[in-house]
């Protein structure tokens, strides 16, 4: 089970450290409980210092995942042990099993290694955590002495006991938490709505929706394809029955008939099935590198045995549906007289109206879809269009994580910082630079963001100043708030000037523009700025720089950065550009996908009304070669042709609409600033559709008005 208190501001699940010690001990719905936190570390042996990506586990990690050493041990209570994981022992000590019980030098601290683990050991929990850092975990890390490692926050699992549900458990967790809030005098740390979960909600992440959706979009797709061949067999049906006349008169019972044009059908979707294998494994490969890291456990997929199962069963689903339907035609259609007509068949008025009723069928999916792509399509225009309250261009942000135990101490925080904001200024090419670390917001009736930050980074970032001044270094009860938060705590009276408690009193000296820093679709929180000195504690710094050219000053800052303290890891090195993109990749492969789907699907609807259209035609040459010869003008023929098929596709797309405004509401998750019932999305795919539909009549009712009625009369 996932274990977890929704922390409003950053939109994640998280449970305070001390919360969790107290869980594990008081507890008693579960078997087994394990936290985890994700931390960069340095670590350093004989052959050099690297940077790793690591893991500080605790509690019962090992017994919650299942893991086993392949060599060596996994530790257990003991502090400053780590386990590696199967790619960074034979990467950086070529699988040398000497390597296990050295000591090595982990965040300016001796630590031993006890094990390795298997070469298929993979975690990647919470998925939010895995699709913003793809790079795989390197090293389990045993919690430190308290105040290092492990941070304030972390993550949590557990085993319930058998026998226990989820919400008997659930009300003792939430008991328990009411007590400990009481105890420490109402601190909530910002935390809200305590929960458990299925730890298989966890592993689709909030991609979940979203692969819904476009599981879905593929099973209409599939429909669609199966309606259309399913018009195309009937009309190859009604070719064939003066066939299956002769062979019923020489003996074939009905029966017999049946399962062979059954049979031909789901032969038919077999090879079309196969086919679709081979595009498949051509279409995963270019997905999988095209996708961005949030689609949870893509590079996974793969075609195995179950997929070719799957595949073989939705085949022969397809071809005796489609297949179902002309053979039932033929198994009503009078033998005499077929066997009495002419060398041309008809499938007479009751075959033109299912065929044309399976063309509305067509539509309607199409345009369920069209919505759907259209409403994302809308979604991501507005994404894009809405500012994020800066000026993103030509900015570079990296992180700093502080790590060791001579970076406890509040002095060397403080010369870290001095040093760096020297060296950055310093740097060519650097039109502005600062620094902003992130610190737990207190004081007010609501959760916000806190930021201590140095004087440039705000103006680095390009934000705008809407009213009052920037904050200085002489700056001691100073705070900017952006426009959310002024809106929240004061209405609409000037905020400049008053005092909030945070929970020190504050002069509020200024107000800035909202920012969404790297999530555009999401909104601006509540937030605040205060300068670096006034920072009680430094967990680590994020650096923003406004330079002239990000490509070439991204490798120099760096390694500005790096050689401060070699031991002090600078990762998440990107520009603001690509933080913004990235934010949204997600959404733009969901659009992607679905705007793929209905391309497929009204392409589809289209050969379809195409098809019917063209074969009614055909089935009428006669007919209409004698309307032509008793006067009717070529205009007026093209007009019936067009007249007769259009009132189909106005049903399709009719019921098309009314399917997709009761549908589309399960989407709202995937939208944002568009809402699911968008009536101008609406009546725009209601249109193109409409007139598609009428282009693809053009071609048929220009055949039947270039019809010689000569020809035709004397044609049988």
């Amino acid at each position: 089970m996932w274990l977890g208190q929704y922390d409003p501001i950053n939109k994640r699940d998280y449970v305070w450290k001390p919360d969790y010690l107290d869980w594990r001990t008081q507890a008693h719905s579960y078997t087994a409980m394990a936290a985890f936190g994700y931390q960069p570390a340095v670590i350093a042996t004989s052959r050099g210092t690297d940077q790793i990506t690591g893991v500080y586990v605790a509690g019962d990690f090992w017994k919650m995942t299942g893991a086993q050493a392949a060599s060596g041990r996994l530790f257990g209570d003991e502090q400053d042990c780590l386990v590696l994981s199967w790619d960074y022992f034979q990467r950086e000590f070529a699988g040398d099993a000497r390597a296990i019980g050295q000591t090595v030098v982990l965040n300016a601290r001796a630590a031993r290694i006890t094990g390795v683990l298997p070469r298929d050991f993979r975690f990647q929990l919470p998925m939010w955590w895995a699709a913003e850092h793809p790079e795989p975990v390197e090293a389990y890390l045993s919690v430190p002495r308290p105040g290092e490692g492990l941070a304030q926050s972390t993550q949590v699992v557990a085993a319930l006991k058998p026998g226990i549900g989820i919400g008997q458990a659930q009300a003792e967790l939430r008991a328990l938490e009411a007590h400990l809030i009481a105890a420490r005098g109402g601190e909530t740390h910002g935390m809200t709505n305590l929960h458990i979960a299925s730890l298989a909600e966890q592993l689709a992440g909030g991609a979940r929706r979203a692969l819904l959706v476009l599981l879905a979009a593929g099973a209409f797709v599939l429909l669609i394809a199966t309606v259309n061949v399913a018009n195309l067999l009937l009309a190859r049906a009604t070719l064939r029955q003066k066939e299956v006349a002769i062979r019923a008169a020489v003996g074939a019972g009905r029966a017999r008939v049946m399962r062979q044009l059954l049979a031909e059908s789901v032969l038919q979707a077999q090879v079309g099935g196969m086919t679709g294998l081979l595009l498949a494994r051509w279409a995963i490969f270019i997905l999988v590198r095209i996708s961005p890291n949030a689609i949870p456990r893509l590079s996974e997929t793969a075609l195995d045995a179950r997929v070719l199962a799957f595949t073989l069963a939705v085949s022969v689903l397809a071809g005796v549906v489609f297949g179902a339907v002309p053979a039932i035609s033929l198994r009503r259609s009078n033998l005499n007289d077929s066997l009495k007509s002419g060398m041309r068949n008809s499938s007479g008025p009751g075959g033109l109206r299912l065929r044309r009723m399976l063309v509305g069928v067509e539509l309607a999916l199409a345009i369920v879809l069209l919505t759907g792509a259209g409403l994302m399509l809308k979604s991501y225009a507005r994404m894009n269009a809405h500012p994020p309250g800066f000026d993103p261009e030509s900015v570079i942000v990296m992180k700093v994580r502080f790590t060791g135990r001579q970076y406890l101490e509040e002095p060397v925080q403080r010369a870290y910082v001095r040093d760096l904001m020297g060296k950055l200024e310093g740097v060519p090419g650097v039109r502005a630079a600062g620094l902003s670390c992130w610190i737990f917001g207190r004081g007010l009736a609501f959760p916000f963001h806190l930021n201590a930050v140095s004087p440039g980074y705000l103006q680095a970032l390009g934000m705008t100043l809407q009213k009052g001044r920037w904050l200085t270094e002489s700056d001691t009860r100073g705070v900017l708030l952006n426009e959310s938060m002024a809106r929240q705590v004061f209405g609409g009276v000037d905020p400049i000037g008053r005092q909030l408690s945070m929970p020190r009193p504050r002069t509020v000296v200024g107000i800035v523009a909202d920012l969404k820093y790297s999530k555009l679709d999401a909104g601006p929180p509540p937030e605040a700025f205060i300068g670096i000195g006034q920072a009680p504690d430094l967990y680590g710094v994020e650096i923003a720089a406004r330079v002239t050219n990000p490509t070439a000053l991204i490798p120099v800052l760096r390694k500005v950065v790096a050689n401060i303290d070699p031991s002090q890891r600078v990762y998440d090195v990107k520009t603001m550009e690509e933080a913004l993109s990235q934010s949204i990749a997600p959404r733009r492969f969901n659009l992607f996908l679905l705007g793929g789907f209905a391309a497929a699907a009204l392409l589809l609807a289209v050969v379809g009304i195409y098809g019917v259209t063209a074969y009614s035609v055909a089935e009428r040459t006669r007919e209409i070669g004698m309307r032509m010869a008793l006067g009717a003008r070529r205009g007026q023929v093209a007009a019936m042709v067009v007249r007769e098929a259009m009132p189909v596709a106005s049903a399709g797309i009719g019921a098309g609409l009314a399917a997709a405004w009761g549908l589309s509401r399960v989407m709202t998750s995937l939208l944002y600033d568009v809402q699911a019932t968008d009536t101008g999305t609406f009546v725009v795919v209601a249109m193109l559709l409409g007139v598609t539909a009428l282009a693809a009549c053009v071609g048929p009712a220009v055949r039947a008005a270039s019809i010689d009625p000569t020809v035709a009369l004397r044609y049988e």
